[in-house]
């Protein structure tokens, strides 16, 4: 057994070790500590400290270790990026301030303020986080965006100006509680350990008293409740998210006195799932995992397994647990638990790629089921979005909810990534050029490639991640010839360009905002597995990588951990927002590699 062999039955045997329920697989994915910071202080503003089992103490050891020379602290680990984030560090002061774990003039809180305040203070903080400050007193509301309630509205003419139809799936459950507290100016101040405008910037508005405001629960505050109600799901989240579902108890607390069906065990169940994703998610625990991603993870792994040559049989049992609690009645699955009202298309593409590849006599229907249901999603530019089809922007919702741009992405465009991932499953089902569908999606890839040749990646970092999706998608499709694509041919020599010298290939969450870090940065295992996708497909057409595939397969091999029979990522590889928030994405550096590995081991047959 040669070494490639021993990695590869290493890591297998660590996977199934790591199953859950002999079913499924989840590595919590997660976007900083200082959403547990932020979670400390809304327990407090919900007089709910004695429902949690947040352990201040580790928290604040957690922030001490990972505190930065310039005071500041990380959103999510990118060795190649020397700069903080404002709103973690805005946070993780604010928890550390209002738990009293460190003296106001200690090197930390010092260290952390000066940062803070040479950022330009609270009045460079995303509009995300001003709308927390504004909840404790801490903002004044005037400053922020103001949603018009009828917005909330879906009968007659107001159908057409219905928010939810024009915003991303993962923006409305967050705007849902947001519209209402801004309309209330919602204000409760928590006494001076939780005040910081000693963080304010020379050039701040004075903050009103809004407590003594006059309030009317009027019909359109009665809708936009109904309308908050409709978004709880089975787990106790509303809409699937932390931070939502956050925003939404406070909400709740506020109108109880008007709502009976709000009771202590509504909030009981939606804070006790929080404490599962943010406290007892294994080693992703105090990390800031906002959602339950389990059926992603599933797939990947599974994936990963079957290209390793694990046998079939093995793996029904997780087939069968998806196909059966997961996979939604048009045909998609979702990407974890309550996600069940949106299942995704990034998600359905990789199912239908799996069970076309390994399963296809056995499971006809669902692949059939899976791809009428992707090709009623694709947008009329041929690509397709995460959740939805047709959400580009719009200037209407801009015009009321533009400032929300600098906190999150909040439209559904067609990406290159998922439009690859969908189109190597066509491939897999048996779809050819002959099908329009396939059609598009090609033209799609094509119109959006650069002038370098490589494509800006969606769900991961970046350029890399989109060569490593629509290189092994065109390889597949019948009637391809790669070495005739010269489009094709591009994007693999630019690739080969941005190796490292360790053979390995990375790529820094600063390549979205500064074109010099574009295909550059260290070396990662979940990028450097994307990049082999695309090498192996170069290989096999007869066009060289000039030893490129050898050394990057060869930089895997050489960083496997013998001890934890697995990789790791040094650097964030996946996104949550481009430009704004990142996600690390454990099950990535564990799934791609096998992935990849898989396919080059198999490549000669």
């Amino acid at each position: 057994m040669n070494t490639l062999d021993k990695v590869l039955e290493s890591v297998k045997q660590y996977v199934w070790k790591t199953q859950k329920d002999s079913t499924y697989w989840l590595y919590a994915p997660y976007l900083g500590s200082f959403f547990i910071s932020q979670y400390y202080l809304v327990l407090n503003l919900l007089d709910a400290t004695h429902q949690s089992k947040l352990n201040a103490k580790k928290l604040s050891q957690i922030l001490l270790q990972s505190q930065r020379k310039d005071g500041g602290w990380y959103q999510v680990p990118d060795p190649n990026n020397e700069s903080s984030h404002l709103d973690a560090t805005i946070f993780n002061y604010w928890f550390l301030k209002a738990s009293e774990s460190l003296p106001a003039d200690s090197e930390v809180m010092t260290k952390a303020k000066e940062f803070i305040l040479n950022q330009g203070g609270l009045q460079s903080a995303s509009h995300m986080t001003k709308i927390w400050l504004c909840l404790f007193g801490q903002y004044e509301w005037s400053e922020l965006a103001s949603i018009p309630l009828f917005a909330f509205r879906n009968d007659n003419i107001y159908k057409y100006s219905f928010v939810q139809n024009w915003v991303a799936q993962w923006v409305y459950p967050h705007i849902l509680p947001i519209a209402y507290l801004r309309n209330f100016n919602y204000q409760k101040c928590l006494g001076k350990n939780f005040d910081v405008q000693e963080l304010n910037g020379p050039n701040f508005t004075p903050i009103q008293d809004h407590s003594k405001d006059k309030k009317s629960y009027d019909w359109s505050v009665k809708n936009l409740v109904e309308k908050i109600h409709l978004m709880r799901r089975p787990q106790g989240t509303y809409g699937a998210y932390s931070v939502s579902t956050l925003f939404t108890l406070i909400v709740l607390k506020d109108y109880q006195q008007f709502d009976e069906n709000i009771n202590e065990n509504l909030f009981k169940k939606s804070i006790d799932f929080i404490e599962e994703l943010y406290l007892n998610s294994e080693t992703s625990s105090y990390l800031g995992v906002l959602d339950d991603g389990r059926w992603w993870d599933t797939l990947l792994i599974t994936m990963g397994l079957l290209e390793c040559d694990e046998e079939r049989n093995k793996l029904e049992p997780s087939v069968e647990n998806f196909l059966k609690n997961a996979v939604q009645e048009c045909g998609g699955i979702p990407y974890g638990l309550d996600f069940e009202y949106a299942p995704d298309t990034d998600d359905t593409g990789i199912m239908a790629l799996i069970l076309a590849k390994y399963y296809s006599q056995k499971y006809p229907n669902e692949i059939r089921k899976a791809n009428e249901w992707l090709i009623s999603m694709q947008n009329n530019d041929g690509g397709f979005g995460a959740f939805a089809k047709g959400n580009y922007e719009s200037t209407l919702i801009k015009l009321f909810a533009g400032k929300f741009q600098n906190s999150a992405e909040i439209f559904d465009a067609s990406s290159v990534d998922v439009t690859a991932h969908i189109l190597e499953g066509w491939a897999e089902s048996g779809y050819t050029l002959k099908d329009k569908h396939v059609q598009m999606a090609i033209q799609y890839l094509k119109n959006q490639q650069t002038s370098f040749g490589a494509w800006e990646g969606r769900w991961g970092v970046n350029y890399i991640y989109a060569v490593g999706s629509v290189v092994p998608a065109m390889a597949k499709i019948e009637g391809i010839e790669l070495m005739n694509e010269k489009w094709i041919l591009k994007s693999i020599d630019w690739l080969v360009k941005c190796q490292n010298l360790d053979g390995g290939f990375g790529e820094s969450t600063q390549s979205y905002v500064n074109k010099e870090w574009i295909g550059r940065g260290q070396s990662t295992a979940s990028q450097t597995a994307w990049a082999i996708l695309a090498l192996i497909e170069a290989e096999r057409a007869g066009y060289s990588t000039n030893g490129s595939l050898k050394k990057a397969v060869d930089y895997l091999v050489n960083i496997f951990c013998w001890d934890e029979q697995r990789w790791f990522d040094s650097s964030s590889v996946g996104t949550g927002h481009r430009r704004l928030l990142y996600m690390q994405y454990p099950v990535y550096s564990i799934a791609w590699p096998m992935i990849a590995l898989g396919r080059y081991k198999n490549l000669g047959k």
